[in-house]
């Protein structure tokens, strides 16, 4: 009995180092779940006994996206139901017939479509090749990580770490192909499979990230009045152009009433508000504030002259 415990101990192990090794971008901190499903950062190196207790079904840890460097080695998209895993699954089989490949994890509602590129690359390099996917497929409304090109002050964005137990089914969830078939029958096995992922071509990195459209405004669904007039300062006819409730919809996903979770921090809480009415967004948790261009500034993270210019030629006709 000691000799059988000792030996599933290894091998449990041995899985926690191939998650480690395959999904988390730092080990010198980590994200737990508490029981309402939010995260908090553990500001202590991760340790085997940690994947140990993710795999047992004990805690449920999270994976942050970039690493210190502000680097990704893969991108996930995440739809919240099934009409969103429908999206992921067609665009999967798409890829597949490109030689690309991807890995679809099931969820309570939804699941999360895993990509990985052949080496870590900047963030903001990431998020442009996963936009291009998203413009090409028609990904509105499914959240993709990392969630920011630069870290700021904090580990950023994070998605659930794949295989342990889901908090509210009591389940775990496990990886399918593109045609929908399990990776294997047995998680473990499953495991072992994606110890060595297979990769996006370098070629067809290239041609999605260069498919990035400078941004398109959405339909308007408020009461602004967009400014017709041509005299005043670039950057107030870019202001007058849209409101920043429609144009900051098109990165980030908003309720009615303008709530939703901040792109520029790792937002568990849904801290980040636009006033409709006054026409300015703001981050309660300390992110800032202000006009589409204070925004651009922080989502490009470039000056205030490069993004008078850069949405002056998309938004001025």
């Amino acid at each position: 009995m000691k000799k059988e415990a000792e030996s599933d101990h290894a091998e449990l192990e041995r899985y926690g180092e191939i998650l480690s090794t395959v999904f988390l971008q730092r080990c010198d901190l980590y994200a737990r779940q508490l029981d309402d499903g939010s995260y908090i950062c553990i500001k202590k190196p991760l340790l085997p006994i940690n994947l140990i207790a993710h795999l047992k079904g004990d805690i449920t840890l999270g994976a942050y996206v970039l690493d210190q460097g502000s680097r990704a080695r893969y991108i996930v998209f995440d739809a919240d139901d099934e009409s969103g895993l429908g999206k992921l699954s067609w665009m999967a089989r798409r890829l597949a017939m490109q030689g690309a490949g991807s890995y679809l994890e099931h969820s309570r509602r939804g699941g999360h479509l895993w990509l990985f590129l052949e080496s870590q690359i900047p963030g903001e390099d990431a998020r442009e090749f996963g936009l291009g996917l998203a413009t090409t497929y028609g990904l509105e409304g499914i959240e993709l990580f990392p969630k920011q090109n630069h870290l700021q002050g904090g580990p950023g964005s994070l998605v659930r770490l794949p295989f342990g137990i889901h908090q509210r089914t009591g389940q775990r969830y496990g990886f399918y192909d593109a045609n929908g078939q399990q990776l294997a029958s047995r998680l473990s096995e499953q495991i072992i499979q994606l110890s060595t992922p297979q990769t996006i071509p370098t070629t067809l990195f290239a041609a999605y990230r260069s498919l990035i459209p400078i941004p398109s405004i959405p339909s308007p669904n408020t009461d602004f009045e967009p400014t017709e007039s041509r005299n005043g300062t670039l950057s107030e006819r870019v202001k007058g152009s849209v409101s920043v409730f429609d144009f900051v919809a098109r990165y980030v996903k908003l309720s009615s009433n303008g709530r939703g979770f901040c792109p520029f921090h790792d937002d568990q809480q849904m801290s980040f508000s636009v006033n409709i009415e006054q026409n300015y967004w703001h981050c309660f948790s300390g992110c800032g504030g202000g006009s589409i261009i204070d925004f651009w500034m922080k989502w490009q993270d470039c000056d205030f002259i490069t993004a008078v210019k850069e949405l002056a030629a998309a938004l001025l006709k």
